[in-house]
C-alpha cells in the first residue's frame, strides 16, 4: 500500500474544498432547474433506474429512509415524482418520474453535459479516460470506508 505524506493529504483536502465551492457556484447558477440539490440528486438517481423504491433509494443516496420521504414528499407534490403504494404490501412504495420529471432530468442533463464537457476539454482524451478512472477509484473508496466503518469523519 503507498503511503502518502501529510502535505499532500492536505493540499488534496484544500483543492476538494475549492473543487466543493466551485460545484456549489454552478450549481446556484444553472444546476438543478430550480429545485434544490437534494431534489436534483434524487431525481438523477430515479432517473437512472426509472423506478425505485424509498428504501432503495435512501441506501443509494446515504440518507435516513425519513429524509429522502420528505425530499420525495415535495417532488410528488410539485409533479415531477409518482408514488406507488401496492396494496399488498403497503409499506412498500415505489417512485417514479413523471413527464415533467423526466423534462427535468433531461434538462438537468444536457446543461450539466455541456458544463463538465467544457471543464474536460483542458484535458486530453487519455488524461480524461485517467481523471475518471482515478475519481471512480476515490469514490469507491471512500464509500467502502464510509460502510465499513459506519460513521462519519467528524464525529
Amino acid at each position: 500500500m503507498n503511503t502518502i505524506d501529510y502535505k499532500s493529504v492536505k493540499h488534496f483536502r484544500e483543492l476538494l474544498r475549492r473543487f466543493e465551492r466551485e460545484l456549489f457556484m454552478q450549481k446556484n447558477d444553472c444546476c438543478c432547474n430550480g429545485i434544490t440539490l437534494a431534489q436534483c440528486h434524487t431525481l438523477l438517481e430515479i432517473d437512472s433506474k426509472e423506478k425505485e423504491s424509498l428504501t432503495e433509494l435512501s441506501k443509494t443516496l446515504g440518507l435516513d429512509k425519513s429524509t429522502v420521504c420528505r425530499t420525495v414528499d415535495g417532488l410528488v407534490n410539485i409533479g415531477l415524482l409518482d408514488r406507488t403504494i401496492p396494496t399488498e404490501n403497503r409499506r412498500m412504495s415505489t417512485i417514479q418520474l413523471t413527464e415533467l420529471g423526466k423534462t427535468v432530468c433531461n434538462s438537468i442533463n444536457t446543461e450539466n453535459d455541456q458544463y463538465f464537457s467544457d471543464v474536460l476539454h483542458i484535458l486530453s482524451e487519455s488524461e480524461q479516460i485517467n481523471f475518471v478512472t482515478i475519481l471512480d477509484k476515490i469514490v469507491l473508496r471512500m464509500k467502502e470506508l464510509r460502510s465499513k466503518e459506519q460513521k462519519s469523519c467528524c464525529k
